[in-house]
């Protein structure tokens, strides 16, 4: 028994995707790592109220993010994977030159715009402008982060994970290590965001120079000079319907996790914020786990499809029961020693965080089952099928979340609708996806 095992291990050593999974799982530890490093620092230094407002200021950042993000990013990655397969270096150009001239075009029309607006904004959501105020920093980082997302999608695409994996690391090094040296600096919530600001403009020129090189050495890949002359041959729209409905698909799956915060945020205090924010990132650790899976999945399954339909069947069961099954063990662990590691490095003032980690584990600990989902759907070419389940999601969890308010608080109100959002989205994703798979040829 131990020999057909260690075999087996062997086997799946060998295979490209398990070696670029490992090595991305490495990145992973680290950024969590910092991430969690950082939240700890913030919490201590900060206090439970102005860590909620830093919770807050980071939920309405996404929100204005949601409307910056037309799926051009995700778009990109999926054609280009399968452009690059096939060699066509032409078409590579064009859909580079799609998302260079996409992102241009939502920074000078939607960035500018929310930077201009984001105090009144704020005031509307919150009836606090000064989260606003901070958040254009935040705001601003994301449009100069489009050079970072070109590069990081550009490796993704020639499989240079190890390089992928250091330069990410490197970037979540400063991006967390930048805003908590400010910090004990002193300098509170502006420390933070003049931090994430700060990297995002260093890695700017850094992402520049390493794309460089990597286009001067792959024949395949073009210039950054090259993308911008070819700006007029290439239209937008040739790739937006693609890039739209992914677009949608991830904003409606983003507004699950910004909106309870945002509610909380408008509903409640600060500290409750604080509290719910704590217990989502002490529940998104077991997911450093899901992450390298599911960003090698989007390369993987357009790959398997391109072979045939048993190939694609194939690599999404696999993936998906080995990653579920672990995920049950890691957040169980997780669950486990969940009062000790929040008392130890948060404190005492967030002990409310413990049970809310207990009721929300509710909804996550089948997560890893949907590892492949979007990018499955995404492969298909049936992004009609997830917009329309997540809008149902969404519609009939708001009207939960409403009736829930006539009957209890707010935190607990918000509590319902996480887990009633990730239980439904498991639930139905997976009989539809499932119904998908059947149908396709052998």
């Amino acid at each position: 028994m131990v020999k057909i095992i260690k075999e087996k291990i062997n086997n799946l050593w060998k295979l490209k995707f398990v070696k670029d999974v490992f090595t991305l799982q490495i990145g992973s530890f680290v950024g969590t790592g910092l991430a969690l490093v950082a939240s700890v620092i913030y919490a201590r230094v900060l206090g439970s109220e102005l860590y909620g407002n830093y919770a807050l200021i980071f939920a309405f950042a996404g929100l204005v993010g949601i409307f910056m993000d037309w799926g051009v990013g995700y778009a990109t990655l999926t054609l280009l994977s399968e452009s690059y397969a096939r060699g066509d270096r032409n078409e590579m150009k064009n859909i580079l030159t799609y998302f260079l001239k996409s992102n241009l075009y939502i920074a000078i029309v939607i960035g500018i715009l929310a930077i201009i607006f984001s105090p009144q904004l704020s005031g509307l959501i919150y009836h606090r402008p000064e989260i606003g105020s901070f958040a254009r920093l935040v705001i601003f980082a994301t449009i100069l982060r489009t050079f970072l997302s070109l590069l990081m999608i550009m490796l993704q695409v020639l499989r240079k994970i190890k390089y992928l994996t250091i330069i990410e690391n490197v970037n979540k090094f400063f991006l967390h290590g930048a805003p908590i040296t400010f910090v004990l600096l002193g300098f509170g919530l502006w420390g933070i965001v003049w931090g994430h600001f700060l990297t995002a403009f260093g890695f700017m020129f850094c992402s520049l120079w390493i794309y460089y090189h990597f286009a001067t050495r792959n024949s395949l890949v073009s210039s950054l000079p090259e993308i911008i002359r070819n700006f007029p041959n290439v239209k937008i729209s040739k790739y937006f319907k693609f890039g739209f409905s992914i677009a949608v698909d991830k904003n409606i799956a983003n507004s699950f996790s910004l909106l309870p915060v945002i509610f909380l945020g408008a509903l409640s205090s600060p500290e409750q914020v604080a509290n719910l924010k704590i217990a989502i990132a002490y529940l998104a650790l077991p997911k450093v786990f899901l992450g390298p899976i599911a960003r090698l999945l989007q390369i993987q399954l357009p790959k398997a499809k391109a072979a045939s339909a048993n190939d694609l069947k194939s690599n999404y069961y696999k993936s998906a029961l080995y990653t579920g099954l672990t995920f049950i063990v890691l957040t169980i662990l997780f669950l486990m020693i969940a009062p000790i590691l929040i008392k130890v490095f948060y404190g005492q003032q967030f002990i409310l965080s413990i049970k809310l980690v207990y009721v929300l584990s509710l909804g996550t600990i089948f997560a890893g089952f949907a590892v492949g989902y979007s990018s499955l759907y995404r492969t298909m070419n049936k992004m009609k099928t997830v917009i329309t389940i997540n809008i149902t999601n969404l519609i009939t969890g708001l009207l939960l979340f409403v009736i829930s308010l006539q009957y209890t608080t707010a935190l607990k109100s918000t509590v319902v609708l996480i887990v009633y959002w990730s239980l439904f989205s498991l639930i139905v994703n997976f009989v539809a996806l499932r119904k998908k798979l059947n149908k396709l040829e052998h």
